[in-house]
């Protein structure tokens, strides 16, 4: 069975991480201890974080960073050492329990509210629509809502930009998703983008 294992500063746990990992270790330094089946929850800010989250990483654990406040850059650090999920550290259990299993899947967690500045980030260079991309299935809208948000533009900022209502933003990327075949901004964005 994993146990998971947080790392987070003197007085500062949230009652949601013994309650969704009624196991769990709870500790201010490094534990004495860790199994190849352990989950290992480290708090941004804490002393060494960036290097116990290299440190693990590299031993094949399963890395979660968890921050007091959502920052790009504190994320970026996070998944350049190896993190596989960044979330707040006083997210509900509900969340924390999605980020396990997500993780456990072999998946990332990101919040959602640094997802679209990190496609942003993914999307500073000029785009060509690949070949694959069936783009003619879509109205000369939809083209340029799909242009739009591959920048990383969230959907209010989308309708600004278009000059209509976000509910016809989401009305358009439910259609675009659908003729494309994508799941997610993310995909779309890859889709779009030839990768």
């Amino acid at each position: 069975m994993r146990q998971s294992i947080f790392i987070t500063q003197p007085e500062f746990e949230s009652k949601h991480w013994r309650a969704a990992f009624p196991g769990c270790l709870i500790c201010t330094k490094e534990p004495n201890r860790v199994t190849a089946s352990s989950i290992i929850w480290v708090l941004a800010g804490t002393p060494n974080w960036l290097e116990l989250v290299k440190k693990y990483s590299q031993q094949r654990l399963l890395v979660i960073v968890m921050t007091n406040e959502l920052e790009i850059n504190q994320l970026r650090s996070a998944l350049e050492a190896g993190a596989k999920g960044y979330v707040e550290a006083l997210a509900t259990k509900v969340i924390i329990e999605q980020v396990l299993e997500t993780i456990c899947s072999g998946g990332i967690w990101l919040p959602g509210q640094l997802l679209s500045n990190l496609v942003g980030a993914l999307s500073n260079t000029p785009f060509k629509y690949a070949s694959t991309c069936e783009l003619e299935l879509l109205t000369k809208r939809e083209r340029q809502v799909v242009d739009i948000v591959v920048t990383g533009a969230t959907n209010k900022q989308a309708a600004e930009s278009l000059s209509i209502t976000e509910r016809t933003i989401k009305e358009h990327m439910g259609s675009i998703f659908n003729k494309l075949k994508v799941r997610d901004r993310i995909q779309l964005m890859l889709v779009v983008k030839g990768h």
